[in-house]
């Protein structure tokens, strides 16, 4: 049975069709405009759909021939609360590939309503979060009492997509995020920096607001989370004086230039970049007793990842009817091995 692809225009969206027409699999795509998806589902020879996400029965009513949808229409903080509500109508599995900590506390608000109409609604389902979600897992399984996680994500040799410096222009000016005690807490992207050393070189990391403050704290209980991504120095720098220019981004009108810069300028890694890019995963755990785990990953590029590891989860949910239905995160679902699943990928 097909499945659906929401988005199918955007980077990835369309590296994901085409990721999964190499895998034999035969999606269909939909979008807002035809004008985009029309020429991908031709090019591949796949059935497409054309809705907005404004109403949600109009979306219902096109979902409930699908099995499962894979939202790739970001940002997700404007798509997935009425796609997630059109899934419940129609009986949907909903799978999105968000990093946005706000969309994964909204998917989670949908638990119970997800058990009562029997699917699961998961939230980041690529290099958001699935890496880092493994990571946290398979440290917890070493250390189960462990009331600290850090986490630092490293790229090398990619790029950035059109999309994710979408979502990343719409956050300018808003505060970064850690987990403290349990709870989310208000933390200044940059606030905190940390060196970590992976296959002999050093790398300089700064603490970001990261899907796995809320996703490594369900998959795991741990109450104490801050995420870190390498950045040079200089970025370091110019963030710690955030808050002296959060209110100029701030201005609808400077955050609408800078975004007319990335529509013009910004598209993403190319094949080449995507075969050839790595993703390096650090984890720490400590407990009470002072007791510490430490692991490294590696792992494919961003966005390859999100491509494949996308279909491999929507490939799991379509073929096990066993799984039970709600809100998950990958790794309390799948297990910390699910990123093994991802070719090349291995903990250090």
């Amino acid at each position: 049975m097909s499945f659906l692809i929401y988005g199918a225009a955007g980077y990835t969206g369309k590296i994901t069709v085409e990721s999964a027409v190499k895998q034999g699999l035969k999606p269909t795509l939909a979008g807002r405009t035809e004008s985009k998806i029309k020429p991908i589902a031709d090019e591949f020879g796949l059935p497409y759909l054309i809705f907005g996400l404004e109403d949600v029965e109009t979306i219902a009513s096109h979902l409930k021939n699908f099995p499962v949808v894979l939202n790739c229409a970001g940002p997700f903080s404007r798509t997935a609360k009425q796609m997630i509500k059109a899934c419940l109508l129609s009986g949907t599995h909903y799978l999105d590939i968000t990093g946005e900590i706000e969309v994964f506390e909204l998917a989670k608000s949908f638990h119970q309503k997800a058990i009562d109409k029997n699917i699961i609604v998961m939230s980041g389902v690529g290099f958001d979060v699935v890496p880092t979600d493994c990571m946290s897992k398979h440290l917890h399984n070493k250390l189960p009492d462990a009331t600290h996680l850090e986490l630092a994500w490293f790229g090398v040799g990619g790029s950035i997509s059109h999309g994710t410096m979408s979502t990343m222009v719409e956050n300018l000016g808003k505060s970064g995020a850690i987990r403290k005690d349990g709870k989310i807490t208000l933390s200044p992207t940059g606030e905190f920096s940390k060196e970590v050393e992976f296959n002999g070189k050093k790398y300089f990391s700064m603490s970001i607001p990261w899907g796995d403050v809320s996703t490594a704290h369900f998959t795991t209980g741990i109450p104490n989370i801050t995420v870190f991504t390498g950045v040079p120095k200089n970025t370091y720098t110019i963030m710690k004086f955030q808050k002296l220019f959060n209110p100029i981004v701030s201005i609808n009108f400077v955050r609408n230039q800078i975004q007319k810069y990335v529509d013009k300028n910004i598209t993403g890694p190319n094949e080449a970049q995507r075969e050839k890019g790595k993703s390096f995963i650090y984890g720490k755990v400590s407990n009470a007793k002072g007791d510490v785990a430490e692991a490294r990953l590696q792992t494919a590029e961003g966005y390859k990842l999100t491509a494949e590891m996308s279909l491999i989860i929507t490939r799991k949910v379509l073929a096990d009817k066993t799984l039970k239905p709600g809100y998950h995160t990958p790794a309390e679902l799948f297990g910390a091995d699910l990123i093994l699943e991802m070719p090349n990928s291995k903990f250090i």
